[in-house]
């Protein structure tokens, strides 16, 4: 889409950027990053570090639970209280349950308000009314509150093509300790892997570390009883990397699709084809590599009957030889977009390029719910330089005003 090229946006993300305080990370890697860095060093594979929206940060590592010191610029911190400033009125424990339209038009959100805990519906409902409605509920939550409310779809395009970057994990025991859980995460990644082949060929991966606390570790390594014990209590040695797949590109990869359960909440399917089962075993070959060549006593896939390989030979064969099908293979995922795909045209998407839904003239969705790929790097920017863009000209046009001039 033209209108949204890498020139066009550049200055979009510049101004987030600023707003959300990106910056580059000038402290140290931690451990688990230097692993990554260093195997990749000695193996040729280029790393860069990555710039982190962050302000005052302690370096704790637990970003991934809630930053406990409010150094991390997210929405609570920034957009939020911002728009509080500006007039606005947020209502909390309440559930968008159906959109009410006629003649391209919607004229009220029905609610559901929610007990104390957020979750159980306490009975009462509640409608809002206003001019323009704005979607902004994911790529999960978007889709669903569309298909609650039956809005128009004559191409049944609404909920499919949703991406996830699947992510497959290896694991390794270093001989001094790691402490993964101390220090920023993710600070040093690889898009080597995203570059050797055409973007719509075998499906390519980016690598990066996780945010490695011990209740994830446990909850995502393979085993039972002793077995899984014993890996346990390596944990301090222990080094995670990961493999994110740029899925969406391939004409094998189609995503999955967003459906509502008989409860009327959302559920995802998502097949794991022979195109995401091979990029997945090239990724485990690259990880254990790197690991290997960082010095690594041993390596494991996160896979339900992967052992502990001692060297990269004995990996090398072993990985190529592993069964991989779900429940057997883990697979992760955080970055989740699509299901309202833009496009230039109807027929091939939900909204336009703004944003603008093709059918109800007074209807936006702005989140990662329109990305009709998926992006091979960290989602954030992208939604908050697109959503900044559209949220602006969306409101130069309910306004009247010229939209706003960015350098």
């Amino acid at each position: 889409m033209r209108q949204l090229s890498a020139e066009a946006m550049s200055s979009w993300f510049a101004v987030m950027e600023h707003k959300l305080w990106v910056r580059p990370w000038e402290t140290p890697p931690n451990q688990n990053n230097r692993v990554l860095g260093s195997g990749a060093e000695k193996l040729g594979i280029p790393i860069d570090a990555i710039r982190r929206n962050v302000k005052g940060c302690w370096n704790l590592g637990y970003c991934g639970m809630g930053c406990p010191t409010n150094a991390k610029q997210s929405m609570l911190l920034t957009a939020i209280p911002a728009a509080l400033n500006r007039g606005a009125t947020l209502y909390t424990r309440l559930r968008a349950e159906r959109l009410r339209f006629s003649g391209g038009r919607i004229s009220a959100l029905d609610c559901m308000a929610l007990r104390p805990d957020g979750i159980h519906p306490s009975g009462k409902r509640v409608q809002l009314r206003a001019r323009h409605f704005v979607s902004a509920a994911g790529a999960i939550g978007s889709p669903a509150l569309l298909l609650r409310s039956g809005v128009p779809d004559p191409h049944r395009l609404l909920g499919k093509r949703t991406f996830l970057h699947p992510v497959v994990i290896s694991s390794a025991l270093m001989p001094e300790r790691v402490d993964a859980y101390a220090g920023a995460p993710q600070t040093l990644y690889s898009d080597f892997f995203l570059q050797q082949a055409a973007i719509d060929g075998p499906l390519g991966f980016k690598l990066e570390t996780p945010p490695l606390h011990p209740v994830l570790y446990a909850t995502t390594l393979q085993g039972f009883g002793a077995a899984h014990q014993a890996l346990m209590r390596e944990f301090t040695r222990v080094n995670v990397i990961l493999a994110l797949l740029r899925d969406g590109f391939n004409p094998e990869s189609q995503g999955g699709q967003v459906r509502l359960g008989r409860d009327g909440l959302p559920v995802l399917d998502y097949p794991l084809g022979e195109v995401i089962w091979e990029a997945a075993r090239r990724a485990l070959l690259a990880m254990a590599e790197i690991q290997f060549a960082a010095g690594a006593r041993a390596v494991t896939p996160v896979h339900e009957t992967a052992p502990l390989y001692s060297s990269w030979a004995q990996a090398k064969k072993g990985i190529a030889e592993l069964p991989l099908k779900p429940l057997l293979c883990r697979v992760v995922s955080a970055h989740v977009m699509g299901g309202c795909g833009m496009a230039d045209a109807p027929q091939r998407g939900v909204v336009d390029h703004r944003g603008r839904h093709f059918w109800l003239g007074n209807l936006s969705v702005l989140d990662g719910s329109v990305f009709p790929t998926s992006l091979g790097a960290n989602p954030q920017l992208s939604i908050y330089g697109l959503v900044a863009r559209n949220a602006s000209l969306l409101a130069a046009d309910l306004s009247g005003r010229p939209p706003p001039l960015i350098p």
